[in-house]
This record gives structure tokens, sequence and C-alpha cells, in this order.
């Protein structure tokens, strides 16, 4: 309570507003911001009370726990869907968060490199940037077991000092 009830109270007060002017990035850093104050105020509060080492502990526990619910914009695939059906819901999903190229997109492989990390950034702003490579790790164990034709691999990311993130589906 010592931690929670002073992030909560903290995260009533703060709002981060778009300007009218600010493009669509901005504005979408802004949303995102607003909609991870409170974790980065419980990250800061945690950290006064126990130390950087012993928060990483329990802020990796919650993201990779509780983060499965950020996941949910992903639909599950039906029967008769493919690798292509999962190539639109995932640009549909984060083009919300991220700002990606498509390398490939078939039947059987869809692979993007993605430019800027917008939750990146803003967890950046939020100075808990070192909380994004969890968020990442949350996604690699949810498309892992996705679907059981879909092979996930991703060998660079954004969030552990990469200038890109790179990803790759394969449809087996």
């Amino acid at each position: 309570m010592r931690v929670v009830v002073p992030a909560l109270l903290k995260s009533f007060v703060s709002h981060y507003a778009v300007n009218e002017n600010t493009g669509n990035a901005e504005a979408t850093k802004a949303r995102l911001k607003n909609r991870f104050r409170l974790l980065a105020l419980l990250y800061k509060e945690l950290e006064k009370r126990y130390g950087t080492s012993k928060t990483n502990e329990i802020m990796q526990e919650i993201l990779m726990t509780g983060g499965q619910v950020f996941m949910r914009g992903f639909t599950p695939l039906g029967p008769d869907d493919d690798l292509q059906t999962f190539a639109k819901l995932y640009k549909d999903f984060e083009s919300k968060n991220i700002v990606f190229d498509v390398v490939e997109e078939s039947a059987d492989k869809f692979e993007i490199v993605i430019k800027r990390c917008l939750i990146y950034e803003s967890f950046n702003e939020l100075g808990v940037a070192e909380l994004t490579q969890w968020m990442c790790d949350v996604a690699s164990v949810y498309f892992s077991s996705y679907h059981s034709r879909m092979k996930y691999m991703k060998d660079r990311m954004i969030a552990r000092g990469d200038d890109t993130c790179h990803e790759i589906f394969v449809w087996e």
C-alpha cells in the first residue's frame, strides 16, 4: 500500500496532452504514456523503496504475468486462417505502437524491420525505458505459442540497444 497509493494518486494528476500540431507518432506516444503512466509511477515508487535491482525483478514478474492483457488485440486464428491473415492482424494492431517496414509478406513468411518503437520512446520519456525489454519478452512468449503452424523469431531489439527490431514469422 505504501507503494501503490502514492503511485495511484500521482497518476490522477498527471496527464499527457496531445498538441494539435503534433504528428501521428507524437499523438500515439501521448496516448501510450497516459496508458502506462501508472506503471511508470509504480516503478519509481518501488525503486525508492527497494532499489533498482529488486524493482526490476518485481516489474519483470508483473509484466511477464500481466502483460498478456496487452496482447489481446491479436485475436486467435481460425482453422481456415493462414499467415497472411495473421500479417493483416499484426499490421493493424502494431501500427498503433511501432513504425515498421515489411521486408517480406508471403504465404510462408512475414518479415518486418521496426524502425521506431513508440512504446520504447514513450517508456523512455516516462523515465522507465528498461521496462520495454520485458514488454518485448511478453510479445515473444505470446507469439511463440500463438499458432501451432507459426514459428516466431526476433534477432534484434531496440529495447536492448539495437538500432532496429527484426521479426520473422514463418508458416510451417
